[in-house]
């Protein structure tokens, strides 16, 4: 029985493991039993910088709101970053 389940605890991570690879790179510690001290504060600089990211592109369209052209242009990143922290708080 556990070397069968051995088997395909192997071919899960064999088929993805680039999928695990990109949500550990994203601050997502998947499939994870331990963390090391350096990923721990790795994983806190990604979230630390994508909120400050996400408030400051508020801020920059408050700022700028006179300017058309570069509110629009901060709110279509505003919209992309705003989609990826939904997609990263649904994965933690």
């Amino acid at each position: 029985m556990e070397r069968e389940e051995t088997k395909v605890k192997g071919l899960s991570e064999i088929r993805f493991r680039s999928v695990i690879f990109l949500l550990r790179l994203g601050g997502i510690p998947f499939k994870m039993k331990e963390m090391s001290p350096v990923y721990v504060i790795y994983m806190l600089a990604v979230v630390i910088s994508t909120c400050s990211t996400f408030l400051g592109l508020f801020v920059d369209v408050y700022i700028n709101r006179g300017n058309l052209a570069h509110v629009v242009t901060t709110v279509r990143v505003l919209t992309g970053t705003a989609i990826a922290l939904w997609i990263y708080i649904a994965c933690r």
